[in-house]
């Protein structure tokens, strides 16, 4: 029987209100942000820091959860048959220099919200700066129940 998949995200903001996003390799010519699974055993804070540091070289230091998301069947995932649930965490403070993978992140940019939004960016990734840019980083967390895509 197969169960949803949790996944983290980060959605880094620098001292001038910037966000990074980046080319994502699992979906051509769309940016994200920083993220991936929790593994099994695994917190979603260890995740998010794991997850950071592979993809940026960045350990984060403040994050907070900013938005809960799921999709179910996403036809551009895999086989189109999984169950995603997104734990998405505002991140604004984090030590190292940014150095991107190179695998599955590369080309990354730190523009404001709203000129992210004019680019191809993931539906996740979409959906989430769209939350930032309504809501800011005031602690709200909103749950978007599961939708079959």
């Amino acid at each position: 029987m197969p169960y949803p998949e949790l996944i983290v995200g980060a959605l880094l903001v620098n001292d001038r209100g910037e966000v990074l996003v980046a080319r994502f390799s699992k979906v051509e010519g769309h940016y994200a942000i920083p993220g991936g699974h929790v593994e099994y055993g695994e917190t979603v804070a260890e995740a998010l820091i794991r997850e950071m540091q592979e993809e940026t070289s960045l350990t984060p230091l403040r994050y907070r959860l900013l938005r809960v998301s799921e999709r179910i069947r996403p036809p551009l995932y895999k086989d189109g048959t999984h169950h995603l649930v997104y734990l998405d965490f505002l991140v604004d403070r984090w030590t190292g220099e940014l150095q991107l993978d190179g695998e599955e992140l590369n080309d990354g940019r730190w523009l404001t919200p709203q000129a992210a939004l004019k680019l191809p960016l993931t539906l996740t990734t979409r959906h989430l700066v769209e939350f930032f840019v309504a809501h800011g980083g005031d602690g709200a967390c909103l749950y978007e129940p599961g939708v079959v895509d």
